[in-house]
C-alpha cells in the first residue's frame, strides 16, 4: 500500500507540474456570481513605438446570466510615461456569452517601457478586473522610410527624353532631420543607389527639393516629398545651313543702279523719289536673303544613345547624421522605380 501511495504522490506532482506548464501564463481570467472575463495575451505582446497591439477578450455566464456587461481597459506603469499607450475596448459593452477585443495603439513619442493592461468587466450587480496583461513598447532609434508616392511618368520614352515621379520621406519613432550651424546644409539627401541592368550610356537620375534646396527637411511627423527626374541620352537635332544667302543681295545690284543712274539725270525732287526707291530696293533685298539659302535637318549624339531597355532604380536616403532610410515593412533597402527606354525616332 505504501507502494502505491507513494505512486499516487509521483504522479500527482507530475501532472500538477505538466498541468500548470500547459496552462498559458499569459491568460487573465476569473470572474463573478453573474460572468466569467478571460483577456488572452497581446499580439504581438512588444511593439515599436507608433505600434498596434490587440488581445481577445471572452465574456462567459455564469448559472444562467444572459445580462449585459460593460468592458474598459486600463494601463498602467512602474514609471511615469509621456503619451503612454491608449486601450480600447470594442464592442464597449456585450451581451454574455459574448467576446471583445482590446486595442492598444501607441505614439511615436510613447516612453520605451513595459506596460500592464488590465480589462474590467461590469455586470448589473457584480465587476471584476483581470490580472495584469503584459506589453512592452520597445526602444529603438528614430528613422525614415522612403515611398514612390508619384508613378513614374510617362513610363516609356525615346532615348534622349525624361521622365518625372515624386518621391516622399516619411519619419518613424520621432524622427527629425539633424539641426546644423548656420551654413552648413542639413537635411536628407537621396540618391538611386543602384540601377540594372548596368549599362554604358545609363540613364541619369536626379532629385529637386521644395525650393530648390540641397537636401530634403523634415519637421514634426509630417512627411516631405522631392521631385525625381530620369534622364537619357539620345540624339541631338541640329540644322546645317548652306552659306547662299549673299547671293540675295547680288539681286539687287542691277536695280539699284538703275535708281543711281535715274537720281543722277533728275532734278531735286525727282531726286528724292530716287532715294525712297532706293530704299524699299535695299529692304526687299533683305526680306527675300533667307529664301536664297537651304537648311538642311540632322542630329549628332555628343553623349551617345541610352540602349533601349527597362531600367529599374533603387532609391535610398541618407541624412547628414549617417541615418539611412529603412522600410520596416519589407527587407529592402528602398522602394525602386521603373523606366522603359525605347530606341529613338529614325532621322527623315
Amino acid at each position: 500500500m505504501a507502494g502505491h501511495g507513494l505512486a499516487l504522490v509521483c504522479l500527482l506532482a507530475v501532472s500538477l507540474i505538466f498541468g500548470s506548464a500547459l496552462t498559458p501564463a499569459a491568460v487573465a481570467q476569473g470572474g463573478t456570481s453573474e460572468f466569467t472575463l478571460q483577456a488572452g495575451s497581446f499580439d504581438p505582446d512588444a511593439v515599436a513605438p507608433s505600434g498596434v497591439s490587440s488581445s481577445l477578450i471572452e465574456v462567459g455566464s455564469v448559472n444562467g446570466f444572459s445580462g449585459t456587461v460593460n468592458l474598459s481597459c486600463q494601463v498602467t506603469s512602474q514609471q511615469a510615461a509621456t503619451n503612454p499607450p491608449v486601450c480600447t475596448v470594442s464592442p464597449a459593452s456585450v451581451t454574455v456569452p459574448a467576446s471583445a477585443t482590446a486595442t492598444l495603439t501607441t505614439q511615436s513619442t510613447t516612453s520605451t517601457q513595459p506596460y500592464s493592461i488590465t480589462i474590467t468587466g461590469t455586470g448589473p450587480t457584480t465587476t471584476f478586473t483581470t490580472p495584469p496583461v503584459p506589453l512592452t513598447v520597445l526602444a529603438v532609434s528614430p528613422q525614415f522610410t522612403i515611398s514612390v508616392t508619384g508613378a513614374v511618368a510617362p513610363t516609356s520614352v525615346p532615348a534622349g527624353s525624361g521622365a518625372q515621379g515624386v518621391v516622399t520621406v516619411n519619419p518613424v519613432y520621432g524622427y527629425v532631420t539633424p539641426s546644423c550651424p548656420q551654413g552648413i546644409a542639413c537635411g536628407i539627401t537621396l540618391s538611386c543607389a543602384s540601377m540594372t541592368p548596368l549599362v554604358t550610356i545609363a540613364p541619369v537620375c536626379s532629385f529637386t527639393y521644395p525650393g530648390n534646396g540641397p537636401s530634403l527637411k523634415i519637421s514634426g511627423t509630417t512627411p516631405a516629398s522631392a521631385t525625381l527626374t530620369i534622364g537619357t541620352f539620345g540624339p541631338i537635332p541640329t540644322v546645317a545651313s548652306r552659306a547662299r544667302n549673299v547671293l540675295g543681295l547680288w539681286f539687287s545690284l542691277p536695280l539699284l543702279g538703275l535708281v543711281g543712274f535715274g537720281a543722277a539725270v533728275s532734278g531735286k525732287r525727282s531726286r528724292r523719289a530716287w532715294g525712297v526707291m532706293a530704299l524699299f530696293v535695299l529692304c526687299g533685298a533683305f526680306i527675300l536673303t533667307p529664301g536664297c539659302g537651304s537648311n538642311t535637318p540632322s542630329t549628332t549624339t555628343p553623349n551617345g544613345v541610352t540602349p533601349a531597355n527597362t531600367y529599374t532604380f533603387t532609391i535610398v536616403g541618407v541624412d547628414s547624421n549617417g541615418v539611412v532610410s529603412s522600410n520596416t515593412s519589407t527587407t529592402t533597402s528602398g522602394p525602386t522605380v521603373s523606366l522603359t527606354v525605347t530606341a529613338p525616332p529614325a532621322t527623315p
